[in-house]
């Protein structure tokens, strides 16, 4: 007996929307088990960081998105393929979430220059956010062979105002805008019962 191939097909837009759908799935469950919030919290992340990435890089994709460095290999790249069809792509090295996110809150931000504010993230919630980034989904993604309490308590009002950022990214319209009036629908629908759950 052989198993069937089985193919997923995803995108950026859809990497957030499921993250957003994956939170909300996994603080169902963590009543019942505690270890959900893990996944709740890594999901949160996924979204948020996605949704920032989705808004930030331009048509010439992944720029707007990438370090100072790496978008320099990719106009270096963009250039010599003019010319070189083999040439291979560089990697890409993604901002990481406060990079993003501070990279969010400048005007014209989006990718194609055209909001005049930014996405509005206050400096605390910049703050909070960073220690998220570096004190929870890092340990999560990175766990080091130890035992260490988290408080979960936080979590559903980090949840409200990750929904409310990535709604602003919503808003602004650039990020999301391969997408149709149902997704967008959907998405608007994911992001109030998140805020719900605070």
């Amino acid at each position: 007996m052989t198993e069937k191939e089985l193919w997923v097909h995803t995108d950026e837009a859809e990497d957030v929307a499921g993250s957003i759908r994956h939170a909300l799935r996994c603080r169902q469950f963590a009543s019942d088990d505690p270890q959900a919030w893990k996944w709740v919290a890594l999901a949160l992340h996924s979204a948020l960081q996605g949704a920032c990435v989705c808004h930030l890089v331009t048509t010439a994709s992944p720029l707007g998105a990438v370090t100072k460095e790496n978008a320099g290999e990719w106009l270096a790249y963009f250039e010599a393929s003019r010319t070189n069809p083999n040439i291979s792509p560089p990697k890409t090295y993604l901002l990481s979430l406060p990079d993003l996110l501070k990279a969010a809150r400048k005007s014209q931000s989006a990718g194609d220059g055209t909001n005049t504010a930014g996405v509005k993230v206050t400096d605390q919630e910049l703050q909070w956010l960073r220690r998220f980034h570096d004190d929870i989904r890092n340990q999560f993604v990175h766990f080091q062979p130890r035992g260490w309490s988290l408080e979960v308590s936080g979590v559903p009002a980090l949840g409200e105002v990750i929904a409310r950022i990535i709604g602003e990214i919503l808003d602004i319209g650039w990020a999301f805008r391969h997408t149709d009036k149902d997704w967008k629908q959907a998405l608007r629908a994911d992001l109030l019962l998140l805020r719900k759950a605070a």
